[in-house]
């Protein structure tokens, strides 16, 4: 597994200034090379290329260094090509297209041939809507931008060396870094710390240069660190996880970790509302640098807060599964801009944790469909506007099982993970037809399970919106 570290260097002045110059026509050339693996993208309709000919493209970054950077922006293109396709075979799923349909869809969307002018075994028309699906998905997400991106070099560019002994050694490590000046490079000395060096696995001759706001570099270490799949023993088979807010984490056994999470978070969208007021009302951009240091400040939080949690969890159980809801960090509690930033960074900080914990323990991670699981009940399967009384109180009008409303969403996921009929990929609408038919066909076992009168039942039902088109129909359940 590849890790990074951030080490601290002691860098002067006039090193920053080279190396910031260095960053920031890498960045530029970045911006250069993503048009031209886009153009090869949309016209030629052939995927991203990390050897595609960039000898033209002007930059005073020498060829090996543009080379070094086109191999970065391909990764991060193909990386977000693949999520794109992930979101394309939901979108065939869900659809009520032809079987034979759904089929060449996902053909075209495995080999990512939706701008190819023609197939030989797939007939335009499909080609054609593969195409205007695969528009719609890219609408909806922003492209990688390279504005902002941190170098990613190898030896080729940034050359690390050891201290040696019989010179200087107040420095640990020194980085050779090549700049725009020909045959002018400089150098970066690194001090470690007893983390990194403890840390198990072999040091990469590979080191990220990045480019603060304050116009300093930062220095990141690569390390290769052995997993822990054959030393790590399950205790448990599946670990249900319902995520939230006012608790962060829940499982079905009925831990609450990050009972103060909401707390905080409100805090935080005080502070980042205040601050975006101000300045709009000054006429100014929202961005600035007490702003950016303030969300800075809470993605590290969502961050530490995550990981400590997950670790404990892990920790605690062991589990050989993780099942988790399909994400969502929103709250009408909070204001539409501070919902955008947690939902964001919240997602993204969640699946890299969920992804590392599955690299290094092999924990296999099973996502649920969330549609109604804060309303359904785990013990009966009613389910119920009314059953959520509050933001932590649920109770089941049918059976009348009360508990936390995380801890039953939790073993509602716990259920759905073994539901092959309700996968990720079942509309919101669907979901609900399932659960009121599996209800409803299983009706009459529940009212003499629960000693529930069958005119109650009745009455229950027939004043809950869900049901409703399901008791309408001239067969009906009942």
């Amino acid at each position: 597994m590849i890790r990074t570290y951030n080490l601290k260097h002691s860098t002067n002045k006039g090193k920053q200034v080279k190396a910031a110059a260095s960053v920031m026509l890498y960045r530029s050339t970045a911006c250069i090379i993503a048009a031209a693996q886009w153009y090869r993208f949309y016209k030629e309709g052939k995927s991203f290329w990390k050897n595609l000919e960039i000898t033209h493209i002007p930059s005073l970054l020498s060829e090996r260094y543009k080379q070094t950077c086109q191999y970065q922006v391909v990764s991060i293109l193909n990386s977000f090509i693949s999520n794109r396709k992930n979101d394309f075979v939901k979108v065939v799923f869900r659809s009520s297209l032809p079987e034979q349909t759904k089929i060449d869809l996902l053909t075209i969307n495995k080999y990512g041939w939706w701008y190819r002018k023609e197939l030989k075994k797939i007939d335009r028309q499909t080609l054609k809507l593969a195409r205007k699906i695969f528009k719609y998905i890219l609408s909806r997400h922003r492209k990688p931008c390279f504005k902002h991106i941190s170098m990613h070099l190898d030896q080729k560019v940034a050359l690390i060396s050891s201290k040696v002994s019989d010179k200087a050694t107040e420095f640990d490590y020194w980085v050779r870094l090549s700049t725009v000046e020909k045959n002018n490079p400089v150098y970066i000395p690194i001090e470690t710390n007893p983390y990194f060096e403890t840390i198990e696995g072999k040091k990469k001759n590979f080191c990220q240069i990045g480019l603060k706001d304050d116009g300093n570099i930062t220095v990141s270490f690569i390390k290769d660190v052995p997993d822990k799949k054959d030393t790590y023993t399950p205790l448990i088979d599946k670990l249900p996880l319902d995520l939230g807010l006012k608790t962060l984490f829940a499982t079905d056994n009925g831990d609450l970790c990050g009972k103060r999470f909401y707390e905080t978070l409100l805090k935080f969208d005080a502070l980042i509302t205040s601050l975006a007021s101000n300045r709009q009302r000054q006429g100014l951009k929202v961005r600035s640098k007490k702003y950016d240091k303030v969300v800075n400040k809470l993605r590290a939080y969502l961050k530490n807060e995550i990981c400590r949690c997950l670790n404990r969890l892990v920790d605690l159980y062991k589990p050989a599964e993780v099942v988790v809801e399909r994400l969502d960090f929103r709250n009408p509690n909070l204001s539409k801009r501070f919902n955008r930033l947690i939902s964001r960074f919240g997602k993204s900080i969640v699946n890299a944790k969920l992804k590392s914990l599955s690299e290094e323990y092999g924990i296999v991670i099973v996502e649920t469909n969330a549609a109604y699981s804060s309303q359904e009940c785990s013990v009966c399967g009613y389910v119920g506007m009314s059953n959520r009384k509050t933001q932590e109180e649920f109770k089941c009008k049918f059976c009348t099982t009360g508990l936390h409303a995380d801890v039953n969403a939790a073993r509602v996921h716990l259920a759905r993970s073994s539901c092959k009929v309700i996968n990720i990929y079942k509309s919101k609408k669907a979901v609900l037809h399932i659960l009121v038919g599996k209800f409803l066909s299983s009706l009459s076992d529940m009212e003499r399970k629960f000693c529930m009168p069958c005119s109650k039942a009745k009455d229950l039902l027939s004043g809950n919106p869900y049901f409703k088109e399901a008791l309408a129909q001239p067969e009906g359940f009942l």
